[in-house]
């Protein structure tokens, strides 16, 4: 009674206020001239990397938590020692920068058909959380109700986006490229004129892989003249960068409310027992 009763003070305390201005930042920047883009391109970097590393650490914390707590004793020194240092930390930095970095280009390329899927996601996200929340709460330890539920969102809400970005990738119009090289497609759909700026360079980067990966598609079922491995080659790039971006963008939500959670009154002292932090 007492999980339950917790559960839901933290439910009605918690809210979704963190969507809002979340999400609204990511479409302002998918939005802004290139000229603006381009001087908040490196904070923008920064803060996103960093909203994707608190959901990933707190996903690793709490599995490394509750393997250690299988065969360590409660007050054992070794929890401390092994529940996770700068190796870690630094690893999810790494992938973090690389999804953020992913994600921030990506949404700058994305037709404006594509944000009631980024929308509808984020919706998705909190609607079922809380009812996944209510469900878990006679089940999960008080404490790690947040994160459990959290955590649980993270695959089949991407599966589910990555589903939806590669099916409105199919359905929009596509450049023409069969009977190019690969080299003459690039050139022809490669925008000019885009500045010398970091972001542009990752921009072009991105329209010059996407342009690939449909010249491999479309020559090898119009024209037969590829083998399978380019052709199987050019679905798999779709799908890893489809993949890369709705993973970044749930991540990148997730970290938003763990943010906002952990903010509650009352919240600070019981997450931070179950991502095994100091008692």
């Amino acid at each position: 009674m007492h999980d339950l009763r917790t559960a839901s003070q933290r439910i009605r305390l918690g809210g979704q206020g963190y969507l809002v201005p979340t999400v609204a930042a990511l479409l302002l920047w998918a939005l802004v001239g290139s000229s603006l883009a381009d001087w908040l391109f490196l904070p923008s970097l920064v803060l996103a990397s960093q909203l994707i590393v608190v959901g990933s650490l707190e996903t690793a914390r709490l599995r490394r938590r509750a393997w250690l707590g299988q065969y360590l004793h409660r007050h054992s020194p070794w929890h401390r020692r092994l529940r996770g240092g700068i190796l870690m930390v630094l690893r999810h930095q790494f992938t973090g920068v690389v999804l953020a970095l992913v994600l921030l280009v990506k949404l700058r390329l994305l037709p404006l058909a594509t944000w009631p899927l980024l929308l509808a996601a984020a919706l998705g996200m909190a609607l079922v959380r809380r009812w996944l929340w209510r469900r878990l709460a006679p089940h999960v330890i008080g404490e790690c109700l947040a994160p459990v539920s959290r955590q649980l969102l993270v695959p089949p809400l991407a599966g589910l986006l990555v589903g939806g970005l590669v099916g409105l990738a199919l359905w929009l119009p596509q450049p023409w490229l069969v009977g190019l090289g690969w080299q003459e497609a690039i050139l022809r759909e490669l925008p000019t004129g885009g500045g010398d700026s970091l972001l542009a360079l990752f921009e072009r980067l991105a329209v010059a892989a996407e342009t690939v990966q449909f010249w491999a598609m479309q020559n090898a079922v119009e024209r037969l003249r590829l083998g399978a491995p380019v052709a199987l080659l050019g679905w798999l790039s779709m799908l890893l960068t489809q993949g890369a971006v709705a993973w970044a963008y749930v991540r990148l939500l997730v970290g938003a409310e763990a943010l906002f959670g952990a903010g509650d009154p009352g919240q600070d002292t019981a997450l931070q027992r179950c991502r095994g932090g100091d008692e």
